[in-house]
């Protein structure tokens, strides 16, 4: 979703919240939320030249998105929002990415910490 980027930041986790809330009471599991924060929008939408982007990654009964997308209609802090049903493969792909993510910031961290002892090392030596 999109949300009115002139909301202070604790409006904002009270718009995500009202909506994880919502997901969670109807059955729902809400598995990740990724905060973009505020950008500029491609194209005016409502008067407005930027937006705060979230995105709600949720495991739910069918029978919830009629709900969630009614309110996301009515409240007007929500400038746009798309619901989208993602298989298993993509899913899948989601979690090998963050698994390959996590990897490589693992190893950048031994590269550092590993240049950082041998640098001082190196001191001692000379």
């Amino acid at each position: 979703m999109i949300v009115n980027s002139n909301l202070e930041d604790s409006q904002v986790e009270s718009l995500i919240t009202r909506y994880q809330e919502l997901v969670t009471k109807n059955g729902g599991e809400v598995t990740s939320i990724d905060r973009w924060g505020r950008r500029r929008l491609a194209y005016t939408i409502r008067k407005k030249n930027a937006g705060y982007y979230v995105q709600m990654l949720h495991n739910s009964p069918t029978d919830i998105i009629p709900k969630l997308e009614q309110m996301f209609k009515l409240d007007e802090e929500v400038i746009r929002h798309l619901t989208i049903v993602v298989d298993k493969n993509m899913q899948k792909a989601r979690a090998g990415v963050k698994k390959y993510r996590r990897k490589r910031a693992s190893r950048s961290e031994h590269a550092d910490n590993a240049a950082a002892t041998s640098g001082r090392d190196h001191d001692q030596k000379s």
